[in-house]
């Protein structure tokens, strides 16, 4: 079974098409979706893990309706959105518990949490976070969460050399394990495309180009 199946998908807002008529069929390792700003990578995502319904077509992540199955995909889907707002009444310590509360945590977290220095600040309120320190806590969580897909959008930006050379190697760690990633981003690490399994390439809300890679 394919982890990720999109048929003739399609998601418009308004009088605008974010994506338009996206067939494609995604299996196990990790997934790179390139494109500028507007291009449909993360409409995409979004259509995968449930939040937005399609216009047209439809898509299917292991062989569920993200949307109509979502209490059980979200056992197996692990996501994260830039930009997403964290819950400005909880310190990010309270929200990662009560995530993992209904999500089983891996030792990944508490890996994360130390080496990404979360665990510095996370008693405070959002409200007091930068940036850079709302990335770092939402990848805690996400990459966190024993999951079989993982989806994140732009998880390379704002991060210092060393929290990059982490999440890098939490995103090889999980590949490793058989886990499956799709990725969406403009910057390229050293070294992270010599993991990938695929690029997509997307532009004006189509996939422009699909290329299969031997991941080393």
């Amino acid at each position: 079974m394919e982890v990720v199946e999109a048929v003739g998908l399609g998601k418009r807002f308004g009088l605008d098409w974010g994506l338009r008529n996206v067939t494609l069929s995604l299996s196990e390792g990790l997934h790179v979706l390139m494109g500028p700003n507007g291009s449909g990578k993360t409409t995409f995502l979004k259509l995968v893990v449930g939040l937005l319904r399609p216009t047209t077509g439809y898509v299917k992540v292991f062989g569920l309706d993200p949307r109509k199955d979502f209490s059980l995909l979200s056992k197996k889907v692990s996501f994260m959105f830039e930009g997403l707002p964290l819950p400005w009444w909880m310190s990010g310590e309270e929200f990662a518990e009560l995530v993992f509360s209904t999500r089983e945590s891996s030792p990944m977290a508490a890996e994360l949490a130390s080496s990404l220095a979360v665990k510095a600040y996370w008693r405070k309120l959002p409200l007091a976070y930068s940036s850079g320190m709302k990335k770092r806590l939402q990848l805690t969580i996400a990459l966190g969460c024993e999951a079989e897909l993982y989806v994140l959008d732009e998880p390379f930006t704002l991060l210092d050399s060393a929290s990059l050379s982490k999440v890098l190697s939490a995103v090889r760690e999980l590949s490793l394990k058989g886990k499956t990633l799709l990725v969406a981003t403009h910057f390229l690490p050293e070294g992270f495309m010599d993991m990938a399994s695929s690029i997509i390439k997307f532009h004006n809300g189509m996939i422009v180009e699909f290329q299969r890679l031997e991941a080393t």
